[in-house]
């Protein structure tokens, strides 16, 4: 617990402020040009695999990286598509 909380701290101190600008940006909405479908699976992240920067990315994370076919379910999967259409 003690390095995540060190992560959070070394965050908000550095890294936030270098990209406060990017930071302000997104603030005002986000406009990723491209939806991720990714597994869940802690050794999987989508933004470097992609090269890709904060906010380049719409990124839905689930075990498997699955999507049920339409109407299958009521899952949230659905809905995050439609959200980032």
């Amino acid at each position: 617990m003690k390095k995540l909380v060190a992560g959070v701290r070394n965050f908000q101190s550095n890294y936030f402020s270098e990209h406060q600008d990017l930071f302000e940006q997104l603030a005002h909405g986000q406009n990723p040009r491209v939806l991720f479908v990714a597994c869940s699976d802690s050794r999987v992240d989508p933004n470097p695999i992609a090269s890709a920067e904060i906010g380049e990315l719409f990124v839905i994370r689930n075990a498997g990286n699955i999507i049920p076919p339409y109407g299958a379910a009521n899952s949230g999967e659905g809905a995050t598509i439609e959200y980032a259409v």
